[in-house]
């Protein structure tokens, strides 16, 4: 997979190729969401709400009847908000794999690169779900539960949940959720990843009420640090397991227990 940067937003908008997503979203500023909400809200039936401080959401309905939720969320660590100050990322590509050349801040690919993944994903038919806030507590997604509970409700009827926000290349995380072990089966069965029991929470520990959740691998490292790093192949494995998995029919898993 070869690095392929373009300045030129429409042909972003138009792009299915995932060389040239990918290296867009890695170069858009890290300090803000706001060109990732903008990128997004040209998707149609987008519904975008915000409360302020972080309390902010996209969510574009899929129209399968048996869709599942794709999330991913727009801020960084890096986030001017958090760190009180804009912060400009180093962007550097070599050997397959991006990494940063500045001497405090990473590259952002904690959450660009899931939020790349999604883009690729918009036309998949299944509902995408772009969060703002992670980084410090879930902020939109907590913000969408207590202030939306039709759309909530909307959301927990799908078939599942599934976030591209996780290091390395070969796990996948349900956290404390309560999945059903078919869950998990179907999870290893079509990505052949191993379930990590390590700690931590994300948006899909608040957004999975009654429907199980997952985080995959998308190949990036050392996340939170001027070390930060992203595995280009690693990144689009994942990306085309989630493109085969998701082309297939779907069932829905409820979790166990309610959350």
């Amino acid at each position: 997979m070869k690095t392929v940067q373009s300045n030129n937003e429409n042909e972003i908008l138009l792009s299915d190729d995932p060389a040239t997503v990918l290296d867009h979203f890695l170069h858009l500023p890290i300090s803000t969401p706001d060109p990732i909400f903008s990128l997004f809200r040209t998707l149609p039936g987008a519904i975008e709400h915000s409360g302020g401080e972080k309390q902010r959401f996209l969510y574009v309905p899929g129209t399968r009847e048996d869709r599942c939720v794709l999330a991913a969320h727009a801020d960084t660590v890096f986030d001017r908000f958090y760190i009180e100050k804009e912060a400009a990322a180093k962007l550097a590509f070599h050997d397959g794999v991006y990494f940063s050349e500045s001497d405090t801040y990473g590259i952002g690919a904690d959450d660009r690169a899931g939020c790349a993944m999604l883009w690729l994903l918009r036309n998949s038919g299944h509902s995408l779900l772009i969060l703002d806030g992670e980084e410090h507590g879930q902020i939109g997604a907590k913000y969408l539960r207590s202030e939306f509970r039709d759309l909530f409700d909307e959301l927990n009827n799908h078939s599942f949940m599934l976030q591209l926000d996780r290091r390395g290349s070969h796990d996948y995380k349900c956290y404390y959720l309560d999945v059903p072990e078919e869950f998990k089966t179907f999870i290893e069965s079509s990505t052949g990843y191993e379930l990590s029991i390590s700690g931590g929470f994300t948006d899909i520990c608040t957004l999975c009420e009654t429907v199980s959740g997952v985080n995959l691998s998308i190949g990036y490292y050392n996340e939170h640090t001027r070390e930060e790093k992203l595995v280009c192949e690693e990144w689009l494995h994942t990306f085309e397991l989630v493109k085969s998995m998701t082309g297939q029919p779907m069932k829905r898993y409820e979790l166990r227990t309610r959350n």
